[in-house]
């Protein structure tokens, strides 16, 4: 089967991989050498005497990852000190009174959860899912759209005026999503057996309350309906073939996951069934081949139906081979007249809508001209530079995993783009950026990053500040990284300063905030 052009590589997850090296850890009980010492592990903590107390709490603000905050009132028995410190509530909206659980107790700042709401919110909605209690997946489903925002914009600016210290030339108007439901178009459910006989097979998502159930799933506020009816209908039949789930811990059982995706463009849909290594030819296999050609026959929108692999026992939705496919292997999403073709396993941003007000905003920062040399870092599968090359001279796209840089080469050939050019290029270290270049791209007169959330490579931020680009345009999806990097570009001794900021939501009902940024040279 064809790989998609348009995956992008992996984001990693975490600033401390940068260096590629994760931590060393020690177990109880254990003991670690650095430097020669021998340090002992540290002895289990004491609770604090407020954790586990419920105390009235008004929430003032909302915080980066959707925590209303609220203050430590004065005179509370077991707070010699600390009156007025921060407490991050989940669950509390700004403006509401709440009784809140303390659950832990830090030296600057406490956590709780919401217990009760004795004055609501007056930005507060009802949610619009049935299992908004259960799920957790959407947390901002309660706070009104537009209010959501309006926190991600104020948590954007607070962000970059605390960690970056540097202010914004202008604030541009926030660009709201097109639908807040029914938006997503890929959607990734577990299965999971609870107790025995195929009745107890579940196919879901996860519980807020306990992380590690899955629960059965009847409608998603921002999936497509006919996307949860074949998930009911995958459930039944696995069912019915007496299917069990796979058992991380043991090892044992078959089905992992069911990832579905959506064209807006198409009206269409791609199922992938992914399962543990099933023998060809084996009572389970054709019960596989047998669910598949079901599905394709009951939904005429079902374009195809993926059956794949995978060894590792992790919880990743993630195929390592396909081992079946009926009917299309790929659907073709547009933006403006951009075409994308998106396997079962490709990178595509999972709001479409969003997607378009977020490329058409990134062009407009960057006010490209029809002889403008445009570097496109962190490309991945070309999304961004296909979308620009018809607005401006050339596109140089540059990305670390080479299986992408060959799906933007497919996607390029797609749209009959003859002004694009894609490299393998690490974008880390001293050489960040590559010195040997195509003819014609020696000097970008635009460039444009799109990091995953740990942000610019210290290598990339000094190429940057040494070539100063005529704009520099910066895509994020995190706020906390994206002010680290403009505080190194826009602060004393970078380059640039900060023209334009504009928050742009991306994910309605959840805490990601995505914004653009424009940099141009001191």
């Amino acid at each position: 089967m064809k790989k998609s052009q348009s995956q992008k590589s992996p984001r990693r997850s975490a600033p401390s991989a940068r260096n590629g090296r994760a931590p060393a850890r020690s177990g109880p009980g254990q003991t670690r050498r650095s430097g020669g010492e021998h340090m002992r592990a540290p002895q289990q903590r004491q609770a604090h005497p407020l954790e586990g107390q419920t105390i009235a709490l008004t929430i003032d603000t909302l915080a980066l990852g959707g925590a209303g905050v609220a203050r430590m009132p004065e005179g509370l028995e077991g707070l010699e000190t600390g009156a007025g410190m921060a407490v991050f509530v989940s669950g509390g909206l700004p403006g509401a009174a709440v009784e809140a659980r303390i659950t832990r107790v830090h030296r600057r700042h406490a956590e709780a959860v919401v217990t009760g709401v004795r004055t609501p919110s007056p930005e507060a909605v009802e949610p619009l899912c049935p299992h908004f209690e259960t799920c957790g997946g959407c947390p901002l489903q309660t706070l009104a759209p537009a209010r959501q925002l309006y926190w991600k914009e104020r948590q954007i600016l607070e962000a970059l005026r605390r960690i970056g210290r540097v202010e914004p030339q202008r604030v541009l108007p926030a660009l709201p999503a097109p639908k807040v439901t029914g938006f997503r178009n890929k959607m990734e459910f577990a299965f999971q057996s609870a107790g025995q006989g195929p009745d107890a097979l579940r196919l879901g998502l996860y519980s807020k309350a306990d992380p590690g159930r899955v629960f059965d799933l009847e409608a998603c506020a921002i999936f497509p309906q006919d996307g949860c009816d074949m998930v009911d209908a995958v459930r039944q039949a696995c069912r019915d073939a007496g299917l069990p789930a796979y058992d991380r811990r043991t090892g044992l059982g078959l089905l992992r996951h069911l990832v579905l995706r959506h064209s807006v463009h198409q009206d269409r849909y791609l199922a992938q069934l992914i399962t543990a290594p099933v023998p060809a030819d084996s009572a389970p296999a054709l019960a596989l081949f047998s669910l598949g050609a079901a599905l394709m026959e009951r939904f005429p929108k079902l374009a195809g139906f993926v059956h794949a692999e995978r060894d590792k026992a992790d919880g990743l939705a993630v195929s390592e081979r396909t081992v079946l496919a009926l009917g299309e292997s790929a659907l073709v999403e547009t933006l403006e007249d951009v075409r994308y073709s998106i396997s079962a396993d490709a990178f595509f941003q999972t709001c479409t809508g969003g997607a378009l007000g977020l490329y058409s905003g990134l062009r407009e920062l960057a006010d490209l001209g029809p002889d403008d040399v445009v570097f496109d870092l962190y490309c991945g599968g070309g999304g961004i530079a296909l979308f620009l090359a018809a607005h401006t001279g050339r596109v140089l796209g540059l990305e670390a995993n080479p299986s992408a840089v060959a799906d933007a080469e497919a996607n390029a050939k797609l749209n009959k783009v003859d002004n694009c050019r894609f490299l393998r290029a690490d974008l880390t270290g001293e050489s960040a950026v590559p010195e040997r270049l195509p003819e014609g791209f020696a000097k970008a007169d635009v460039v444009v990053v799109d990091p995953p959330r740990e942000g610019l490579d210290n290598g990339l931020i000094a190429w940057l500040n040494r070539t100063r680009p005529s704009r520099l345009a910066y895509v994020s999806c995190n706020p906390a990284t994206l002010a680290r990097d403009a505080g190194l570009l826009a602060g004393e001794g970078g380059g640039f300063a900060l023209s334009a900021v504009r928050a742009v939501d991306l994910f309605p009902h959840t805490a990601h905030a995505e914004c653009l940024a424009l940099f141009t040279p001191k």
